[in-house]
């Protein structure tokens, strides 16, 4: 496992530029998390975790062969993470873009308009999931489905 305790260091300053910017995540093709749960969420579910960075003593799932894995000290991930309280944990996934369909198969979706905040938009996808909705659109400005507050308050429905 590669050890950084700098916050200087190249990777520390891409995690932040993912955190905070929305065309950043979109340039490089990736977003950013922040919860050991959503780790073990998107590997269930097949996504493409690029880099795990922890602190030290943090339990971690057995990650895919390729992973990048990073321990750092409390402080350096407290100057990470977008979240006011850490939970030791951030990791990066791919973003793949899928092309939309001509038709949309199922029957029911959720289409939210000009809704900006973030934890609300999770929390609306995770209850949109817990009814097996088919998919859900964000239009006109609603907040971005890759901003950490949004994919933590998903709980990993994000993933599915």
């Amino acid at each position: 496992m590669e050890i950084i305790t700098s916050r200087q260091n190249p990777l520390c300053t891409h995690l932040r530029k993912l955190a905070a910017s929305a065309s950043y995540r979109r340039q490089r093709g990736e977003f950013l998390c922040d919860s050991p749960k959503l780790l073990k969420e998107a590997l269930l579910w097949g996504a493409e975790v690029r880099t795990v960075v922890a602190t030290a003593g943090v339990d971690l799932p057995e990650l895919p062969l390729g992973v990048r894995q990073v321990e750092v000290p409390a402080e350096v991930m407290k100057s990470l993470s977008p979240m006011e309280t850490p939970q030791g944990t951030l990791f990066t996934c791919a973003i793949h873009a899928e092309p939309l369909p001509e038709t949309l198969a199922g029957r029911r979706y959720v289409v939210l308009d000009t809704l900006q905040d973030p934890g609300n938009v999770g929390t609306i996808l995770r209850t949109a999931d817990a009814f097996h909705a088919d998919g859900m659109f964000l239009v006109n400005g609603c907040a971005d489905l890759y901003n950490p507050k949004t994919l933590r308050a998903t709980m990993g429905a994000v993933f599915r």
